[in-house]
């Protein structure tokens, strides 16, 4: 006999559907590449994470940093910042603290290819969203925030662990 749920778990079930639902999209290749033409902009997946993430995260990052928060082993990250370095996104140098680490730093034209990703994809979902109500398009911003908050605050270590 099939069980029907209810209540908060049933409620729970399609928050959780409705997320893979649109993690899944999101995430395609296709919905990369389009942002990409979109904005001029020649980066696979892997690049714009990375770019993503010195930009978001300051600059001046120590490789071995990077991939520690990308959770990507270092040979990979070396292989990628070499990639993004050839195309002139990315600089190396020295770490003055450190000689025998590298720091990373988006350059220039670095910081305007992920400013122009943020961009396409405002603009993106302003299309997916144009029908929506304001009041409803302003309801879902605050509860994602909400939403972001809650995973963020459950990722962190319990005080005393």
């Amino acid at each position: 006999m099939t069980t029907i749920r209810t209540g908060p778990d049933r409620v729970t079930e399609e928050i959780a559907a409705a997320l893979s639902s649109v993690a899944r999209v999101v995430n395609q290749v296709k919905v990369h590449e389009t942002l990409c033409k979109r904005a001029g902009v020649d980066l696979d997946r892997a690049g714009a994470a990375l770019v993503y993430k010195l930009y978001t995260e300051g600059q001046n990052m120590r490789l071995t940093e990077l991939a520690d928060r990308l959770a990507i082993d270092p040979p990979a990250v070396t292989r990628k910042v070499q990639q993004l370095e050839r195309a002139g996104l990315l600089v190396r140098s020295m770490d003055p603290h450190d000689a025998r680490a590298l720091q990373l730093k988006l350059t220039r034209e670095g910081r305007r290819a992920i400013e122009r990703l943020f961009h396409a994809r405002q603009q993106w979902l302003d299309d997916v969203l144009r029908g929506w109500p304001d009041a409803d398009r302003k309801e879902l911003a605050r509860l994602l925030q909400r939403l972001a908050t809650s995973v963020a605050d459950d990722q962190e270590p319990a005080h005393g662990d």
